[in-house]
Parts: C-alpha cells; structure tokens; sequence
C-alpha cells in the first residue's frame, strides 16, 4: 500500500466494505467459536438455483423458501482483533445464468440506533449503517480487479466496478437490491447481473475470490467475513469455489450515447453541438470505449487550491471518458516519482477510443488514444502481468505528439509482497525534444498490524520529461522514509489514532543540498465523534527554510450532514512569515437541500482567500438543482443547474454559467444524451 496514501487508502476501504447474510429463518444466535480459530482465506461452496427453482424476489423480506437452499457465510470478525464482533451478520449466497443473489441478515442489538442518511446513488456511504459484497472473478487479489457492490440501511446503492468505471448507468450497468427493519436489525437482498461483470471465459468451474462486509455505525466497527487483517491483505480473502459462469450464453454487447448540445451565449457566439459516446463489450473480460466530439461542459471539475506549493497542484479529473477504466492507466504509485499518466494534460479533442480489461487470468492490459487533429495526438498503455497474489509486474508507455515537439516514455515497474516485507522499484525512460533522462525508484516496506514503514530511494534526471505525467520535480536524487502506526480503541472516551513521520534527504545532481526537511503528524478521534489534527513540517529547500505547525478540529467527523471544522496553519514558507486559516462545513438543511462551504485564507506575501460554496437540492434520486459559487482572490465564478439523469433513458441538463470557468459565463446551455 502507498505510504503516502495508506491513511486515506485505509478509510477509503472501510467505505467499500460491509457485510452479507442470510435470511431470517436461520439461526439468530452463534456459538461462539475457539479465540484460536484462523478466519482468513475462508471458502464457501458455489450452489446454483435449480432449472425449476424460482428466484427471490428483490424486496429485503429473505422469508424466499429458495434462501433455505443457499450457502452460507457466518461468524464476521473485527480484522483489528481477528476476533468475532458482537454484532453479529450472516449471509445466503446463490446464482443462476443470470444473476448473483446474496441476502444479510445484519443483527443489532439496539435497532433504534441504525444510522442511514445517504440517499444518491454511488454517493459515499461511509457515514452510514451498509454492507457490501467484494467479487474478485479472475482472483488478482488487488483493489482494481475488485467489483464492490454496496447498500446502506435505507436502501441506497453504491457500486465500484473493476477496472473503475463512470457514473453512467447505461455504462455501469444497473443491479438491484433493497432493505427491510426487522425487529433485532435490518436485512437486505441484492440482485447483481452477471452482465455487468468482468468474469473468466471458461467452461470449467471456476473459483472467485469473495468477500462480504459490514460497518456499524454507531460503534464504527468494521466487520468481515474472511479475515484480511488490519493491513488489508487481500492474497487473505475468501473463495466462492466451483462457480459455473455464464460463458455460454454471453453476446458481445454495443451501447451508443449520442448527446445534442444547444447553448445560448450573450457575448460569444451560440451554438449547437453533438457527438456520441461508445461502448463496446466484446468478451466478459474486455471493453472498448470510444468518443467522437466529446464535450464536458456539465462536468464539474476540482477546484484548484491556492495553498503554497513548491510544485504544481495536482487536480483530479471528473471526465467520464477518463474515468472508465482508469484503473487500467494508473501505477498508483504518485509517492515514488509521480503520476506518468494525468489525463489532465489532455484537454480538447475530436476523438478518442481506449480498451481495457483481461487478456488471460493474470495479465491486465489498458490501451488509449486521443487526437485533436492538426493539432496533437496522445497514446498510452500499461499492461500488467500478476506473478502472484502479492506480486506482479507493469509495463507502461506514453506517447505525445504535436508539431514542434514529441515525448515518449517508458516504465517498467515490479512490486512484491512476502508476508509482511516486501519492495516495490520502477524503472523510467523518457524521449524526445528537450528529453532523454531517466527516472527510478526502489523501495523497502513493512507492514505490520498497524505499522507501516518503507525506506525509498529516488532519482530523477535533470532532462527527463513526461509531458503526459505529473512530475513535482526533476534533478534530484535521494532517501524519503515513511513511518506510520495507528490503533482503534473499542471502549473508551478515545475511539483511535494514527501518527505519522516522513523525513526527507534530497540533493540535486550537482551535489547540492536540495530537500532536507521531516513532517509529523497526529490524528486522534473521539467517542463523541470529533477528531483533532495536528501537524508540523520543517526543513530546508535550497537556502529555503521552513517551519510550520497546523491545528485542525472537526465536530461530527462520521456525519457530512452535520460536520463542521476549523483549521489552522502558521509559521514561515521560504523565510517568509506564513499563516493560513479557514473553516469549512458541511450541511443538510431540512430533508432535500445539502450545502457545503469551506475557505483558505493566506497571508503570505499579501493577503490571498478561497471561498467555495456548493449546494444541491436533490427533488428526487434522478431530478436535482446545483450550483456553486467559486471567489478565488478577485475572480468569482458562479453556476446553476438542473440535472435529471439516471433513468437508463434521456439524460436533461440544464446549466447557467460554466463550472470551470475562472469567472461568470453569461451562457445558458441545455443538453440531452440519449440511451441507444
């Protein structure tokens, strides 16, 4: 797991991760098993729904006579303690040619206290009572081959597909589930079509890495049924053996989104546009995806901050072409030299098509091509070969074109895992105009229960050049250690910590001191829901000195519909006096109406301030009004919209201004894509 991203990856996790069960008819209450029983790498028997069998009905009640013939998956543990919760889930799974049916029964001792408040779909669950189900079809043991499908305890639905994939239905595929309150708890059934899933071509059973999970809010314990540990090692998680897939059956699938485009403007000229989207699916382990005059002006994009940096910020793309399959182009790897791909660094083109997927059982590949034409052209591929469950290799090339300048680079990249030390080391060449240097970076890591270390080295050329990556710097060489240790407290006033140090020894290659400076920072939560940030970085740059202390408290920490902070930075930036400072909020007003505000004002050679406030006003799961307002210094940006999207049909935008501008676009701008 990436040092620099292991606490968020953690939290991130416990977003996708819940729990299955069975239905009511089983047994309520379960022994209590040996304190020396090994959970991890728990198997269960595939056990399909007869030809003459008839399957549940999706409405959460699991009284379905066809649950009693179901497999079952008992006994969650706290992977913390590798110890079994006291909220108990259980778990019926069973399938067909079509569909994959799992149903929870989740027990709870005081029912009153279930917490759900999340009702868009794919919106992030983590503040909720939910459960998920984590399919591994080809059994890579790794996070972007994993298909999650998650359901909070009001129904709410929140899918993750291998690979990743964009927030279209009509690309994502649909799959049901729904939610009952029962008298010790809650249960759920799910529906989950073969269809939308990458899954081996075969005629032989095959076996499927499974897990099935649980978060309870009110206690913010996350259970499992096959034991991963707090490390998250996923070569622990279970098998669904002997699964027939549905290979037989199967017909490549073609899907067209055509979009029309009027927009009306007071100082430009207005305009119609149209182009169409293309998804092609010609096997259950690939997909193609092409667009021609692809437009984004409805997509909000992240809005870049304005806190000092030494290096240019990175900002997350929100593009859907980009999004699908983009775990296919990405190393994740950014702590080592950076991202070699950033989509980003594309902005307009005519036409694009990429293909992603498996090509066999253990190798993965991701193809892209973009073309402005007369103007650019970009390639890029990774292709990964798993050597193991904890070990496997990539190889990745990028190519950019444009008269006047041409960049290629090449990476090859290995990590590996043995218990708990492994080492990861990547190896890249760049060429071209104004390139020809080389970047590498090898690394040895620890993780423990809950520790994590790692001892990096790196290089990068003065001339290397990745016109398509993010590179914060180049010409530097040097060590970067990384240690952190976190815990979780199931009784008490404090609920956890974690506590991090990550010096750095960085010199240019003249021989100069170039970076030398160390951080550390501390996070502790409460019972009461608050958590306390501190953090304080000091070193050198160059003749550069910095020193900085941050203080960042926030109230309501696992409830955005009720969360507010305050945060707070002084010291000095490059030899200058710096303070920085804002609060940030997060609210639901009546039932409908979420707001969320937050501010970066700076004092560092002058005075600098951020506002940004969102609201949405959600009529309905499909039909919503948004708008955000952006003051960024003395530049203001405002828009407002109406969205009705997510019916598997016509999809209706309609946008006053434009959310990317750096200031108001007098535009007005309407926009249906159409289902085909």
């Amino acid at each position: 797991m990436p040092p620099l991203l292991k606490p968020l990856a953690q939290k991130a996790t416990l977003l996708f991760s819940l729990a299955l069960l069975s239905a009511p008819l089983f047994a309520q209450t379960q022994p209590a098993p040996a304190a020396n029983t090994n959970y991890a790498n728990r198997s269960i028997e595939a056990v399909p729904i007869p030809k003459s069998g008839r399957p549940p009905v999706i409405d959460g009640d699991l009284s379905d006579p066809i649950w009693l013939t179901a497999t079952k998956a008992q006994t969650f543990v706290d992977p913390q303690q590798s110890k079994p919760v006291n909220e108990q889930t259980e778990v019926s799974l069973l399938y067909d040619a079509e569909n994959i049916y799992v149903a929870y029964y989740c027990h709870d001792s005081k029912p009153d206290g279930i917490v759900a408040r999340e009702t868009v779909r794919d919106a992030q669950l983590r503040n909720d009572d939910f459960v998920a189900v984590e399919l591994d079809p080809f059994l890579t043991y790794k996070f972007d081959g994993y298909s999650i499908f998650m359901v909070n305890a009001i129904g709410t639905r929140s899918a993750r597909l291998s690979g990743g994939r964009a927030g279209k239905v009509e690309w994502q595929g649909d799959w049901s589930a729904a939610v009952k309150r029962v008298a010790d708890g809650w249960t759920v059934e799910m529906k989950i079509p073969w269809a939308i899933l990458s899954y081996p071509r075969t005629r032989k059973p095959v076996n499927i890495g499974i897990n099935f999970r649980r978060f309870h809010q009110r206690t913010q314990v996350l259970s499992m049924w096959s034991d991963i540990g707090a490390q998250f090692f996923s070569e622990r998680e279970g098998l669904w053996k002997g699964v027939d897939t549905p290979v037989q059956g199967w017909k490549p699938r073609l899907s067209f989104l055509p979009y029309l485009m009027p927009s009306l403007s007071l100082k430009d000229k207005s305009e119609i546009r149209s182009g169409v989207d293309i998804r092609y699916q010609p096997t259950p382990e690939l997909t193609a995806v092409a667009t021609i005059a692809p437009d984004f002006a409805t997509v909000e994009g992240a809005v870049e901050g304005i806190n000092f940096s030494r290096s240019e910020r990175y900002v997350q793309d929100h593009r859907p072409f980009f999004l699908e399959g983009q775990d296919h182009f990405d190393l994740g790897r950014p702590y080592q030299i950076g991202r070699l791909f950033y989509p980003t660094r594309i902005g307009s083109m005519d036409t694009a098509i990429k293909l992603y997927g498996k090509t066999d059982n253990k190798t993965s590949i991701g193809v892209l091509s973009t073309f402005d034409f007369g103007n650019q052209s970009n390639f890029v591929m990774n292709v990964r070969r798993e050597q193991g469950a904890t070990s496997g290799v990539n190889f990745m090339a990028l190519q950019h074109l444009e008269k006047g300048a041409d960049n290629t680079v090449l990476a090859l990249v290995q990590d590996y895992r043995k218990g708990k030390w492994g080492y990861d080391t990547q190896y890249i060449q760049s060429l071209g105009q104004g390139a020809g240097g080389a970047a590498w970076t090898t690394a040895l890591n620890l993780q423990d229960k809950n520790l994590f270390a790692t001892l990096r080295y790196r290089y990068v050329a003065e001339d290397f050049l990745d016109t398509l990556g993010y590179i914060p710097f180049t010409n530097n060489q040097g060590l970067t250690a990384f240690v952190d240790w976190s815990n979780v407290w199931r009784k008490g006033y404090w609920r956890g910590f974690e506590v991090g140090w990550n010096p750095t020894w960085n010199w240019d290659l003249k021989g100069l001191p170039f970076q030398r400076n160390a951080s550390l920072f501390a996070t502790i939560e409460s019972r009461n829901d608050n958590a306390y940030n501190f953090f304080l970085n000091g070193g050198k740059y160059y003749d550069d000195t910095d020193f900085t202390y941050s203080f960042e408290f926030t109230r309501n920490v696992t409830n955005r519909f009720r969360k507010w902070g305050l945060n707070f930075t002084t010291g000095q930036q490059a030899n200058l006096p710096y303070t920085s400072y804002g609060p940030q909020f997060s609210f639901r007003l009546g039932k409908r109406l979420d707001v969320i505000y937050s501010a970066y004002l700076q004092s560092y050679q002058g005075f600098s301030q951020q506002h940004i406030l969102t609201m949405n006003y959600e009529i309905n799961p499909f039909q919503s009004f948004g708008g955000r307002v952006v003051i960024d210094n003395s530049a203001v940006n405002a828009y407002l919209s109406y969205r009705n999207t997510g019916r598997k049909g016509t999809d209706f935008y309609v946008i006053i201004g434009d959310p990317n501008a750096q200031s108001f676009v007098q535009r007005l701008l309407f926009k249906w894509v159409f289902a085909v």
